[in-house]
């Protein structure tokens, strides 16, 4: 993945099946992707977009907060492979009534997915990659509470 360009497509392609995978674990047959074709293609771009937002934000607090090194293409790949440990969220929504509890006990191995590959790739101590992961997420739900109050149509 470090060494690999053509990993950020493979990282894009574990989002968008991961992605999928969330969809049909939360009830929608297979059929129901076919007729429900729209909503589909919205959450699959509302995947895209989380991965390029987080991905920036880590970036951003690894680089200007934290002055670790790393390119952005290499944060895009390690949040490509930690999307799939977000499954873990169906299972936690199903045990756990509190949705905000049930959030976050489920991305706990997303977020210590992505701090051991910040803490390898931007040559960080294991607690300042956990801070740049932790506030990647704080900074997506801040800019996803933005985006939704947006009415564009």
């Amino acid at each position: 993945m470090d060494f690999n360009d053509r990993a950020t497509g493979d990282g894009l392609i574990l989002v968008a099946v991961t992605q999928l995978l969330l969809i049909v674990g939360g009830g929608t047959s297979i059929f129901g992707l076919i007729s429900g074709l729209p909503s589909v293609i919205s959450a699959l771009l509302s995947a895209a977009v989380f991965w390029l937002i987080y991905s920036g934000l880590v970036y951003g607090a690894v680089r200007y907060l934290f002055q670790g090194d790393g390119a952005f293409a290499t944060f895009l790949r390690i949040t490509g492979f930690a999307y799939p440990t977000l499954l873990l969220l169906l299972f936690t929504e199903r045990i756990i009534d509190n949705s905000l509890l049930a959030f976050l006990l489920g991305s706990l191995w997303f977020l210590a997915v992505v701090t051991y590959g910040v803490h390898y790739i931007a040559d960080l101590a294991l607690e300042k990659a956990a801070a740049a992961a932790v506030l990647g997420m704080v900074g997506w739900v801040i800019v996803s509470a933005i985006l939704s109050g947006l009415r564009l149509f």
